[in-house]
């Protein structure tokens, strides 16, 4: 019960912290199914995949987690198993040396393959390390090993199919943005009997290589952690009309920025540098006009009845928001001040550990605030601050999303009226932007 309403509150967290989450393509989560993942956000990112799934999916984590009791009773709640590393030999808990890593390893691959013997979904992380280097890591082979020993130990019908996924942040350590999961094609992993009889070593080198493709297919690479931040960004500034909030759409035409701009940094670098003048020269201009979303400027309509629906919102959540920005906001503002105090380099941690630690002040918040109140009015009132703050909160998170999109929209009106020509020369400079993005496009597809 404990558990079922741990994994449930961590859920519903995890679709706070990032308010919108998509999946592009088909997710299914019945059946004896491996999904291999790229590694950006350390916990997070099996928590993501299981947050829209529904349900725990068993993956494997470093066994130095499963040393503290606390960390290795949340990670038991998850399904996960331990994974024994070389890199992590001699430290808490990791094994002694390397044949005590192979036999506790083993052990783990056994559990897996029973686990897939039963139709149970698991999740692998094939690079090895969470990280946010701009590719792929070289992918390890354990989750081509585990598939085909399993289809073996089943005498080839396990039905078994590795299932690659990628996930992307819009800003992977930041309140209230997107993520996506990106599905890709499954690989039937019985198809490899032969090649695994012949020789086992070459079928399992045969099936990582297939999963590196899938992966490298769905997973947004670039040179440079610069580049890759920027490409989604130009290919959303870019987008027809009718694809302005088309996340997926917007993702794959990221997927063939990159790669266009790979071709044509060879072939045409004249070209490249000319879409790079005109995206800095509109990245200014738009700085220059406080505008963050040329799409809310050129979309964004403004209507009497849609001010007032805004305005009676921001009035019946007002007090309740001030309550809760009294209980919480303090805690909000303390959990960023830890995270970057206490992982000022670590990218991959810094989402969860905004998540733990700001979910864990703010509950400590409400508590001493309802002691207090408990002491100063009495207890009844106390328990209800208690009872009402998650609420309360919420709120003043919601009425400040709401005033700030409402001001946006104010400011955008009024840019509209009143500097008319501006907003007329934003539009051209798009336009000439995403005119020499498609041209750039249509020549490095075309030659290559």
């Amino acid at each position: 019960m404990i558990g079922r309403l741990f994994r449930y509150l961590i859920f519903r967290l995890v679709r706070l912290f990032y308010c919108g989450i998509e999946v592009h393509g088909t997710l299914p989560t019945d059946g004896p199914i491996i999904f291999v993942l790229n590694h950006p956000n350390k916990v997070l990112d099996p928590v993501l995949l299981m947050a829209v799934c529904g349900r725990p999916i068993t993956f494997l984590a470093k066994s130095t987690i499963f040393a503290n009791p606390i960390t290795r009773w949340a990670a038991s709640q998850f399904g996960a198993l331990p994974i024994y590393r070389a890199k992590d030999i001699g430290t808490r808990g990791a094994a002694g040396d390397s044949d005590e890593m192979s036999a506790h390893n083993e052990k783990t691959f056994t559990h897996c393959r029973e686990l897939l013997r039963q139709g149970r979904p698991m999740a692998l992380f094939p690079e090895g390390a969470s990280h946010d280097a701009p590719q792929l890591l070289p992918l390890r082979s354990g989750a081509a090993r585990i598939a085909l020993s399993t289809a073996e130990s089943t005498g080839w019908s396990s039905g078994v199919v590795i299932i690659p996924v990628g996930i992307w942040y819009e800003h992977m350590t930041r309140f209230r943005t997107r993520a996506a999961l990106s599905v890709g094609r499954a690989q039937d992993v019985d198809s490899y009997q032969k090649l695994y009889a012949e020789d086992a070593r070459a079928a399992v080198r045969a099936l990582t290589v297939h999963i590196e493709r899938g992966l490298d297919n769905i997973v947004l690479q670039a040179e440079s952690a610069q580049l890759l931040r920027a490409v989604p960004v130009l290919a959303a500034w870019t987008a027809p009309e009718e694809r302005a909030d088309d996340l997926a759409w917007q993702l794959q035409r990221s997927s063939r920025l990159l790669s266009a701009y790979s071709n044509l940094s060879v072939q045409d670098p004249e070209r490249v540098e000319h879409v790079k003048e005109l995206a800095n020269r509109y990245t200014f201009l738009l700085q220059a006009a406080g505008v963050a979303n040329p799409w809310k400027l050129e979309l964004t309509v403004i209507t009497w009845q849609r001010l007032l629906r805004r305005g009676l919102w921001l009035i019946l959540l007002l007090l309740p928001a001030m309550i809760g920005a009294v209980l919480s906001w303090p805690s909000y503002r303390l959990s960023g001040i830890v995270t970057r105090q206490t992982l000022p380099q670590d990218r991959t941690s810094v989402g969860t550990a905004k998540l733990l630690s700001g979910t864990a002040l703010m509950v400590i918040s409400w508590i001493v605030a309802a002691a207090g109140v408990a002491i100063l009015i009495g207890p009844a009132w106390g328990l209800g601050l208690l009872l009402a703050a998650p609420a309360c909160s919420y709120a003043a998170l919601r009425w400040s999303e709401i005033y700030r999109s409402t001001r946006q929209i104010l400011t955008y009106h009024k840019l509209r009226k009143r500097r008319a020509s501006l907003v007329t020369h934003l539009a051209e400079c798009k336009e000439e932007l995403a005119t020499a993005v498609r041209d750039a496009l249509i020549i490095a597809e075309a030659d290559g």
